[in-house]
């Protein structure tokens, strides 16, 4: 995981207060969907709700895969992925 410069505080801001302009989505990186949500004012308010859950939750982050900057230590989720590099241990006993 990397960081690329994209502030978390600044994205949920961005999202709660000019989400209905499409702000958020300029600031991650997603200029098609910042957009449609300008032109079409958040998708009516709900889109703009939608978007603010989902960047609150970090499940939508900085369009180059980077991870947020964040200027915190408390609670975030952690993604689990598994591929093939992804191993069993074997448990040794005493």
């Amino acid at each position: 995981m990397f960081v690329n410069g994209y502030s978390y505080k600044v994205a949920v801001a961005l999202s709660l207060f000019l989400g209905w302009l499409g702000a958020d989505r300029f600031y991650l990186g997603y200029p098609a969907l910042g957009l449609l949500k300008f032109c079409t004012v958040g998708f009516c308010g709900i889109g703009s709700l939608i978007d603010f859950i989902l960047i609150s939750m970090q499940i939508v982050g900085p369009s180059d895969g980077s991870s947020y900057i964040i200027d915190y230590y408390g609670a975030r989720l952690t993604r689990l992925t598994i591929t093939n590099a992804t191993f069993r241990k074997m448990q040794t006993y005493p």
